[in-house]
């Protein structure tokens, strides 16, 4: 009698586990093209499966909420979509035998972090980061990171005699996360920003859907998001640095960082201040990537987007293969009389999220724009581009080039400031 509770234990999984197979099944013949390709590996968190390990209960599946990230095909668990993970953590959480860790980077393709404690502080004593450029995406855990490096920072003060207690630089939500924190705990602080607050997302192209998950702002309570828009997302930034009366400097870029006996001596182009203890919350978006080819620095190039409706009209081309790209050539094509071209290197756009590449395939067979893949630029000049692709040489007229390359990071300054930087390889962040 005592071997039945174990029997139907075994029972219940082997139910479970087959039901969890079939509607993987099912999974794959809707993403069997996906499944044709070698998986796009994006160079931010994505998991990593155990697969002697994983019992493939679909418990990852159902949990993440981006979908078909992970499929089981032929009863064993596979990446499908590593592109459409943005970090969540669902499926590492709802695991019930801990098969699943999130990793950055491939063997092919490193990707490189700034060595820290637990607390987010650097190599440099005093000296914190947090957000994006901790390799973690998302709003709600920019927020958090923010909000602990603050606390960590402030719990380590002692006295001193510098201007603020804590300097901030980088105004997104990693940085507006630290400025709360110091607030709630009646610290002395202000937050430098090089451009406009909300930091990368204030050059998201217009109505574009921004994915968060409820987070605690100090000071102000709860906040339930999921998917909002840039435009809601930077309302709601406003209007918490009002309420809360942040100190936030726009404008004002950081050019020097330097460690004193109390603390930090910070250059910008306006003035110099003194800081006991600085955040870094700059993420990892630094120098943008250029073309590398001529005409690459005329007017008319770009590398931001943030208002589609401005250039109504014109022949645009977007350049890129990844989500920012995308998202910019869908935004352009929707302006009146606008022709658009996107140009892409690579042979698909793998590494973009499914909703993305559905969206994209539709606007392509309506006409609505071009696509050239497996297409390179030669050279700019004023109104065209020069192209090599698989017709060959080739040209077409453009008024504005808009680059989405992605961004350098700014591992040269960072390294000038004394923080060692690590390099991550298909490895977990810690």
């Amino acid at each position: 009698m005592s071997d039945l509770p174990t029997i139907g234990l075994l029972s219940s999984v082997a139910v479970f586990a087959a039901a969890a197979a079939l509607q993987g099944t099912a999974r794959a013949r809707r993403i069997a093209a996906e499944l044709a390709a070698q998986p796009a590996t994006p160079p931010s968190l994505y998991p990593k499966i155990n697969r002697e390990a994983c019992i493939c209960s679909g418990a990852c599946i159902d949990a993440c909420p981006e979908r078909e990230v992970i499929a089981i095909v032929a009863g064993r668990p596979q990446l499908v979509r590593a592109s459409a993970c943005v970090g969540h953590s669902d499926c590492l959480r709802s695991c019930p035998v801990s098969a699943i860790e999130l990793v950055l980077g491939t063997p092919e393709r490193g990707v490189e972090v700034p060595v820290i404690s637990s607390s987010f502080e650097t190599t440099v004593p005093g000296l914190y980061v947090a957000g994006e450029l901790t390799g973690i995406g998302l709003i709600h855990n920019a927020v958090e990171q923010g909000k602990q490096a603050a606390r960590a920072a402030l719990a380590s003060a002692g006295a001193h005699g510098c201007d603020h207690d804590l300097l901030i630089v980088g105004a997104g939500p990693a940085g507006l996360g630290a400025a709360l924190e110091a607030k709630h705990r009646g610290a002395r602080s202000v937050v430098l920003e090089k451009g406009e607050f909300g930091g990368a997302i204030k050059s998201y192209p217009r109505q574009k859907i921004v994915m968060s998950a409820p987070f605690e702002l100090p000071g102000i309570g709860k906040l339930r998001l999921r998917r909002t828009s840039k435009e809601a997302l930077l309302e709601l930034f406003a209007e918490v640095i009002t309420r809360a009366q942040l100190e936030v400097v726009e404008r004002a870029e950081v050019t020097a960082i330097t460690a004193t006996s109390g603390g930090f001596r910070v250059v910008t182009a306006a003035r110099t201040l003194t800081a006991h203890r600085v955040v870094l919350a700059i993420g990892r978006r630094g120098a943008p990537r250029r073309l590398g080819v001529p005409g690459d620095a005329l007017a008319h190039v770009i590398y931001s987007l943030p208002d589609p409706a401005a250039y109504a009209g014109q022949r645009v081309a977007v350049v890129g293969g990844g989500d920012s790209a995308v998202e910019a050539a869908l935004a352009l094509a929707q302006q009146p009389g606008t022709k658009v071209t996107l140009v892409h290197r690579g042979a698909d756009l793998g590494r973009c999220k499914p909703d993305n590449q559905r969206a994209l395939a539709q606007a392509v067979q309506r006409g609505a724009l071009v696509l050239a893949l497996a297409t390179t630029i030669r050279k700019l000049t004023s109104d065209r581009l020069e192209l090599a692709g698989p017709a060959g040489l080739t040209s077409i007229a453009a008024s504005l080039v808009v680059c989405c390359l992605g961004a350098e990071l700014p591992s040269r300054w960072l390294r000038s400031l004394g923080i060692q930087l690590r390099e991550l390889r298909g490895q977990p962040l810690c």
